[in-house]
């Protein structure tokens, strides 16, 4: 203690050789556990995937839902419970696929979880539509970007891929209509 504490070149230079080496050390320890978490999220099973689209879907009908009893414009309260009947059937559509793959009672339990998109959209509300429509455009990248992503995965069933397709042009029909608002 008394050589790397008194200040000689050679207690510097030997602290200062270790300090490299270890935070090397560090720098890819902690590398190796950011790939391993990333190869984790990359195996998420089917049937995982498909499970967090409809918790996805059934939050964000629920959003529409509460932002079109919010919106004066009556003509944009109809286009936004159009948007919350297209998530409803994706949860619909996805809901006997996930049974399928073993998950009983999909579409009940989908939608009983608490929900946060639609209490984003309630708390949007008092600011205004413009707020309204804001919170709603970052609902849509979210999903869009979560279809982008099961999209991504090797699907072996042509129609499950035609399926997640289908719905994926909704969302990015959602989110151009909400960015022409915005």
């Amino acid at each position: 203690s008394s050589v790397a504490g008194d200040g000689s070149a050679s207690g510097q230079e030997a602290a200062g050789e270790q300090a490299p080496e270890t935070e090397e050390a560090e720098e890819t320890e902690e590398t190796e556990i950011e790939e391993a978490d990333l190869s984790e999220e990359a195996d998420l099973a089917p049937v995982e995937m498909l499970l967090a689209l409809a918790r996805l879907d059934a939050e964000a009908a629920q959003a529409y839902l509460a932002a079109a009893d919010a919106v004066e414009p009556e003509e944009m309260g109809r286009q936004l419970r159009e948007f919350a009947g297209d998530h409803q059937r994706h949860v619909a559509e996805l809901a006997p696929v996930i049974e399928e793959l073993g998950v009983k009672g999909a579409e009940a339990s989908v939608r009983q979880l608490p929900l946060l998109l639609p209490v984003l959209a309630r708390m949007a509300t008092p600011l205004g539509t413009q707020a309204l429509v804001l919170a709603l455009l970052n609902n849509e990248q979210l999903t869009n970007l979560s279809y982008e992503d099961a999209l991504q995965y090797d699907w072996e069933d042509d129609e499950m891929e035609q399926l997640l397709e289908r719905n994926r042009a909704d969302e990015q029909r959602h989110f151009e209509w909400l960015a022409a608002r915005n």
